[in-house]
């Protein structure tokens, strides 16, 4: 007799999720299932930092501040949950990494729909936020001058720049992973250079408010005349 599904595994999906990795005959080594587990894993957090993301450009949209700040912490949640799921690969051992490379075709991480739709729309939220602080008559050298002038809104601009740090603190971190596995000196699978992705992991999605952080240095005048303690 068939087993019954409980409430809890036809609403998880649980049969369905469960059958999407490789059973164990197929696999080319014991590890290949942590590798495909650990992706997919990746890949349903990056589902919902999209998904958040989205809901914050239409939260600033509608002007609804509070709203987009909570969205974005969302966002951060995720992003910096990200470096721990991959930190699992490197239980696996470099020589059966290669073995599960050699399975994955012209496979790359770099190829990741959920990676590459964050980066496609990390940048959008910059058009909202701009709009918010002209309604408000401010620049973001305003904003960090003076918080008060609109606390939540130097929040959101705070939410935005962790975000920002976090994508990239995440990036550098998967370019550790790839040094330890497969090195730097060697090619991806598609044939560019591992050492490429160095050049790709400063990429900003708000420039504007990195300048900012500098301009405010610059007017406190901390970076100028300092004296030694004591004198």
């Amino acid at each position: 007799m068939e087993r019954k599904l409980t409430d809890y595994e036809k609403y998880i999906r649980t049969e369905e999720l469960l059958s999407l990795q490789k059973n164990e005959e197929e696999l080319c080594c014991e590890d290949e299932l942590t590798f495909q587990m650990v992706h997919q894993i990746a890949e349903l957090h990056f589902k919902l930092v999209i998904q958040y993301i989205h809901l914050a450009e239409k939260a600033m949209e509608e002007s609804n501040i509070l709203k987009a700040v909570s969205r974005i912490k969302r966002v951060n949640i995720h992003v910096k949950h990200l470096p721990e799921v991959f930190n699992m690969v490197k239980v696996i051992a470099p020589i059966d990494y290669h073995t599960i490379r050699l399975a994955l075709g012209q496979g790359s991480g770099q190829d990741s729909p959920g990676f590459n739709e964050i980066l496609k729309l990390g940048p959008k939220l910059w058009g909202p936020f701009e709009q918010l602080m002209k309604d408000r008559c401010l620049t973001p050298i305003e904003l960090q001058k003076n918080p008060s002038t609109d606390l939540a809104l130097f929040d959101l601009m705070q939410e935005m720049i962790q975000f920002d740090e976090n994508f990239q603190s995440f990036r550098h971190h998967h370019l550790q992973l790839v040094k330890r596995m497969i090195g730097l000196d060697t090619n991806s699978l598609k044939g560019v250079p591992a050492k490429a992705l160095q050049r790709r992991i400063s990429f900003e999605f708000y420039p504007e408010l990195w300048k900012t952080i500098s301009e405010l240095t610059d007017f406190t005048g901390s970076s100028y005349n300092a004296k030694p303690l004591g004198e």
